[in-house]
């Protein structure tokens, strides 16, 4: 998930980069809401060929406080079950990092666009690989 299309090519280019391979991406643009951001979970975690989401917003005109609080009511309203990376940079993003701090939900936090994908990329590899063998493999954010 990312907000604007240069941000999604250069999300999806640096994923093939470090070995994966996008199989959905959703740019949520400058003005979305909790509940725009809360759908695109919901997508994003129902589509079967998504082994792992990856937020990449950069917050100009998107606040990443709107972005953090509408992973937080996807997470506690339809239950993520696929591993989360986040990234955020720009406008209010020391008040997003401290609602995912407080949240209760565990995500995978990244500083830079190559440190997300990279972890991304692993933890798909991670699900992929249980996957293959039969193993099953369960995230949960929530109580851990």
């Amino acid at each position: 998930m990312v907000n604007g299309a240069g941000l999604a090519m250069s999300t999806m280019d640096i994923i093939q980069l470090k070995g994966g391979s996008p199989a959905n991406f959703l740019d949520v643009g400058g003005g979305a809401n909790e509940k725009q951001v809360q759908k695109a979970f919901e997508l994003l975690n129902s589509d079967e060929k998504v082994l792992a989401i990856l937020v990449n917003i950069f917050g100009g005109i998107m606040r990443c406080d709107v972005i953090a609080n509408g992973i937080i009511n996807a997470a506690q309203e339809i239950g993520i079950t696929k591993p989360l990376v986040v990234r955020l940079q720009g406008t209010n993003v020391e008040e997003a990092k401290k609602l995912i701090e407080g949240c209760g939900f565990r995500m995978i936090l990244a500083e830079d666009l190559e440190d997300a994908a990279e972890k991304a990329v692993g933890v798909a590899g991670i699900v992929k690989q249980a996957k293959e063998i039969k193993v099953g493999l369960k995230f949960e954010g929530l109580g851990l």
